[in-house]
């Protein structure tokens, strides 16, 4: 450098001097306008030289990439599994290495990979940094930029490159055991190579697939030693030979195969019948139920395919109940195939009688499965078999409105099994409100509610009567639970209400007709389940109006409390009634009590009893026991009623 800066300076030197004593004139002799231009050129040759100078003395970054050996390369391109730097040089103004300078790398990152985005330059001035393409199956180009500060002074150097796929090549896909059973696992396991050389830990990401089963994991990265490693898991669906497959983006697939023996029927379950609760064929409901079964491996997996025989136990098929197929009924077992899902579905179709049904499910002779819970019932309310109640049968409601009572029908059927949920029944009231209708719940009851209301009845006595379908009640004589000719029945005319409660039939109560009728005379009880006089047909009927008739009492809020018999040192006993209706009790629930109202006397009271009006329509004596001491015969004893809410007292003494 020195060398070239002295022979720069002489050739300066040079030109000065030929531009003073050139052009053949005197010396110290200009000529002209062409000494001018001799200086002119001279002075533009030493800016010439001084700018070269200067250009010589500025430190210099420069790029380029080189293999594993160290070796440039003569074309910028960075294969896919090879190994390759990027070589940095950092030299100051006069040419020499500069160590420990920071070089900056950047690149586009989707095409190549850089090991670290910055390096210092060693003793030789030289940073190394390893470069490789992201993607090992694309092909692309980027540039490569490199920044570094020497003296103050930054630098920077940029080169294009260019990317290139590897060969990645999948070898033979392998199993360890390479034959099992369905529902099993086996190792598989796979080389992979990039361009002829073990693919490197991570490098190589391999996806593994079947035919039938699973892989877990499905996506491997090549190990230390470029071999992928996955566990095959078959199912209950998968036999014979199974393809598996290793992939990788930009290798051909490789493909081997595993034997799996077909899965075997591990149980047989039992898992429904819809619906579970069915009536008599000669009954109003539901007949019919889809009874299923379903096979399963020995990982609970449904099996399709599986040929299970259905058949219904002795006693079922004595109570009448067949299978249903195709419309018509059938006692033979039934062989049926499983679905997709392992499930055996047959229909069962209920018989005359009543019974407990056991369906049998069998894959074999000590695999078998039994159902539960599917029970046929009449299903019909009987006449026999139905009654009615109140929660208050006397209500303080003869001279207040809106005092109420729950009143509840039941029913079964001639079995005393609970008739079909959702069955309707319905309520009429000769005085007062009620709830027209309700339905049956799950045990064969239903509720409504009468609220005291409008004219009163002059007796004090409300007339209730509700009915619904159902059948005239008889003896069973051979078993069959269908009534045959002979067989004794009880004959139902049509309902009436007796707003009277005289027990028969007059002109202008209601009628409420349905079923068959007829002109024979009713032997039925009138008051409970009144029919018209000579309306019954003298015929078994399965449809009539199965009813029930009750009384409520309406009471006023003051008692009529009387002496009944003669008084004792033990005590004596007193009658409570409706004060308007002497026949009619005090409201259910009044309490009555009796205090001593005679001073200094050694009588004693022990006890009312009872002391609560008991839940009837009718009147009520209550026993009012002393201690027996000698002045019981002539204390005064106050006795007094109280109705429940709204409470009304009234108290009446005593004396003798």
């Amino acid at each position: 450098m020195r060398n070239l800066i002295k022979s720069l300076m002489v050739g300066l030197l040079l030109v000065l001097l030929v531009a003073c004593g050139g052009g053949g004139g005197s010396a110290g002799t200009t000529t002209g306008s062409s000494g001018t231009s001799a200086t002119a050129a001279a002075a533009a040759a030493a800016a010439a030289a001084t700018a070269a100078v200067t250009a010589s003395a500025t430190p210099k970054l420069t790029l380029e990439l080189t293999d594993s050996a160290g070796t440039v390369l003569s074309i910028n391109s960075v294969t896919s599994g090879g190994t390759f730097f990027v070589k940095a040089t950092v030299v100051d103004a006069a040419g020499a290495a500069v160590p420990n300078v920071l070089v900056s790398l950047t690149t586009d990152n989707t095409i190549g990979t850089l090991s670290s985005s910055a390096a210092l330059t060693d003793a030789t001035g030289i940073a190394r940094v390893q470069i490789s393409p992201t993607s090992l199956t694309a092909a692309n180009a980027a540039q490569l930029t490199a920044q570094a500060t020497v003296s103050a002074k930054p630098l920077t150097a940029s080169l294009n490159y260019q990317t290139s796929a590897a060969n990645v090549v999948i070898g033979a896909v392998s199993a360890n055991p390479s034959s099992i059973s369905a529902l099993q696992s086996t190792a598989v396991s796979a080389s992979v190579n990039v361009n002829g050389i073990a693919a490197k830990a991570g490098q190589v990401s391999v996806t593994f697939s079947a035919s039938c089963g699973t892989f877990s994991p499905a996506t491997v990265a090549t190990s230390s030693t470029g071999v992928v490693n996955s566990t095959y898991q078959s199912t209950s669906a998968c036999s014979g030979a199974v393809s598996v497959t290793a992939s990788a983006p930009g290798a051909t697939p490789s493909v081997g195969s595993i034997t799996v023996a077909a899965a075997q029927a591990a149980n047989i379950l039992f898992t429904s019948a819809t619906p579970s609760s069915l009536v008599v064929s000669s009954a109003t409901g539901v007949k019919i139920s889809t009874v299923k079964f379903q096979v399963v491996d020995g990982g609970g997996t449904g099996m399709a395919g599986q040929s299970v025989t259905i058949s219904l136990d002795a006693q079922s098929s004595a109570a009448g109940v067949t299978f249903n197929v195709g419309g018509a009924t059938t006692a033979a077992n039934q062989t049926v195939s499983t679905d997709g899902s392992g499930f055996a579905s047959v229909i069962i179709q209920t018989g005359t009688l009543p019974t407990p049904v056991v369906v049998k499910g069998a894959i074999s002779a000590t695999m078998v499965a039994f159902s539960s819970g599917i029970v046929v019932t009449s299903g019909k309310a009987s006449q026999n078999n139905s009654s009615i109640s109140a929660t208050k049968l006397n209500i303080e409601g003869l001279e207040l409105d809106g005092i109420q009572t729950t009143l509840t029908m039941r029913a079964s059927d001639r079995q005393g099994n609970p008739i079909p949920a959702g069955t309707a029944v319905t309520f009429v009231a000769s005085h007062g409100t009620i709830q027209g209708a309700c339905l049956t719940d799950a045990n064969s009851g239903c509720s409504v509610t009468y609220t005291s209301s409008g004219q009163r009845p002059t007796s004090g006595l409300v007339r209730i009567l509700a009915y619904m379908d159902g059948e005239e009640s008889f003896v069973d004589a051979n078993g069959n639970n269908v009534w045959d000719t002979g067989e004794a029945f009880y004959d139902m005319g049509v309902a009436f209400r007796d707003d009277n409660n005289n027990g028969v039939s007059d002109v202008g109560e209601q009628t409420y007709p349905g079923g068959q009728s007829g002109s024979v005379s009713c032997a039925s009880n009138a008051f409970s389940f009144p029919s018209v006089t000579n309306t019954c047909d003298g015929t078994w009927s399965s449809s009539i109006r199965v009813r029930q008739s009750m009384m409520i009492g309406l009471a006023s809020s003051t008692p009529a409390i009387t002496l009944v018999g003669v008084r004792t040192l033990s005590g004596f006993t007193v009658d409570v009634a409706s004060s308007k209706n002497a026949a009619v009790g005090m409201p259910t629930g009044s309490v009555v009590a009796a205090t001593i109202t005679t001073k200094g006397a050694t009588c004693t009271l022990k006890s009312v009893t009872p002391s609560v009006a008991p839940n009837q329509v009718t009147n009520s004596s209550f026993q009012i026991v002393l201690d027996g001491a000698a002045d019981c015969i002539t204390v005064s004893v106050v006795v007094t009623l109280t109705t429940p809410a709204p409470a009304s007292t009234t108290s009446k003494a005593f004396t003798f």
